[in-house]
């Protein structure tokens, strides 16, 4: 385990806010990400082994790996009796430096696959508090968060006699979190924006069938149950468990070179209580389920280039009766464009580069959020999140 944690330490590094779907990236991987991570049904890298294991079944003996820079930009406008009257306008520009990478290897009977990726994370680091009170009177806190987290996926997938595929995946993480985020006592974390350290584990599901034009699939990942974050007992009522999401789509060849898909994806943040709860019932954010389309086209224009393109849209999961509270956790971003383009140097070797756009997204606090004294004494307190990033991938075949 220590190993792992290790490891988890080289994946990650420089974290800021980036998260894009709840605290979910939209992806990690350059062949995923270049249709807006649409493609459930339509496998072409090693990230397939955690997004629909059972695709595995379509894919060559191969190693993948993916760096990925993220650069955001997140304002806060602070309003009401409980907003910083003197630093009204916060901002956190920063920036995110990802490593993942996984492997696919056919066996004689099934396939086998896997990797390391970080499929979740946030975090804000403002310059000053974004309430009154700890501005002036407890050392300008209440202003920064970080959440890591970094899930090892192990997966094996099998074709029936009739054509279609199931997979299977075990999934495990290591899950950090910091902060000086204040109590429901307004009172700064015991946790003091000192690391604490948790691990979890989940488990993932899929189906697949490809046709000579078409193909459907669908992968599932369940509730990923996390250790206590005990530094911060103060703070997190309930565990950083992050939700079951269901993605499934369709894949149509319109012309030999030329692909497209299309998926439906739905996150599950009702279902988890430190995401889901009230704040005085819980101590949670108040979020909502998200559910997502998302749309790509992939054409191979000449034997060594392919190119991507690709839409993708989510609602966010706050509610305008909850800006204020989710200050700290800043998703409020719901579309994403993307562009990418592959080269194929010879059988063995290929590079792909791919670019994110998410346009900046505001929310305005209305002030009337269900047991949410953020949301009563921050009326009109306004968040806005966006994001460009870039992602390098390689891959290897054997």
């Amino acid at each position: 385990m220590a190993r792992f944690g290790i490891m988890a330490l080289l994946v990650i590094s420089s974290i800021g806010a980036w998260a894009s779907e709840g605290v979910f990236l939209l992806g990690n991987d350059a062949l995923q990400l270049g249709r807006a991570s649409s493609g459930v049904a339509s496998p072409r890298s090693a990230y397939w082994s955690y997004m629909n294991p059972a695709s595995m079944v379509d894919l060559e003996r191969r190693f993948d790996v993916n760096f990925y820079g993220i650069f955001t930009d997140v304002d806060l406008h602070t309003k009401g009796l409980m907003g910083n009257p003197v630093d009204r306008t916060l901002e956190s520009n920063k920036e995110a430096f990802i490593t993942s990478s996984g492997f696919i290897l056919p066996l004689s009977v099934g396939t086998l696959g896997g990797g390391l990726f970080v499929p979740s994370g946030s975090g804000v680091d403002y310059s000053h508090s974004r309430n009154i009170l700890s501005g002036l009177f407890e050392g300008n806190t209440d202003r920064r968060l970080d959440y890591q987290h970094i899930r090892g996926v192990l997966s094996y997938a099998y074709e029936l006699d009739n054509g279609w595929a199931l997979g299977f995946s075990l999934h495990g993480s290591m899950n950090r979190f910091r902060s000086d985020h204040i109590t429901l006592s307004f009172q700064p974390t015991s946790g003091d924006m000192d690391w604490d350290t948790a691990y979890g584990a989940g488990f993932g599901l899929g189906i697949y069938r490809r046709w000579d034009k078409w193909a459907v699939g669908a992968g599932y990942s369940s509730r990923h149950w996390v250790q206590t974050m005990d530094k911060y007992s103060d703070l997190l009522r309930n565990t950083l468990d992050t939700p079951q999401v269901l993605q499934a789509g369709v894949a149509y060849s319109i012309h030999p070179k030329v692909e497209l898909t299309l998926d439906y994806k739905w996150l599950n943040w009702e279902g988890i209580p430190q995401y889901s709860s009230t704040m005085f019932g819980g101590g949670g954010f108040n979020w909502r389920d998200q559910h997502g389309v998302k749309f790509g086209v992939e054409w191979k224009a000449l034997e060594k280039w392919t190119f991507m393109g690709g839409y993708s849209y989510a609602n966010t999961p706050i509610s305008d009766d909850h800006v204020m509270l989710s200050g700290l956790v800043p998703v409020t971003v719901e579309q994403h464009w993307t562009a990418g383009v592959t080269h194929k140097f010879n059988e063995r070797h290929e590079v792909h580069f791919v670019g994110v756009y998410a346009p900046r997204h505001t929310l305005t606090e209305t002030g009337k959020g269900e047991a949410d004294c953020f949301s009563w004494f921050g009326k009109g307190t306004t968040l806005t999140a966006g994001a460009f990033s870039a992602i390098f991938g390689y891959s290897y075949k054997w």
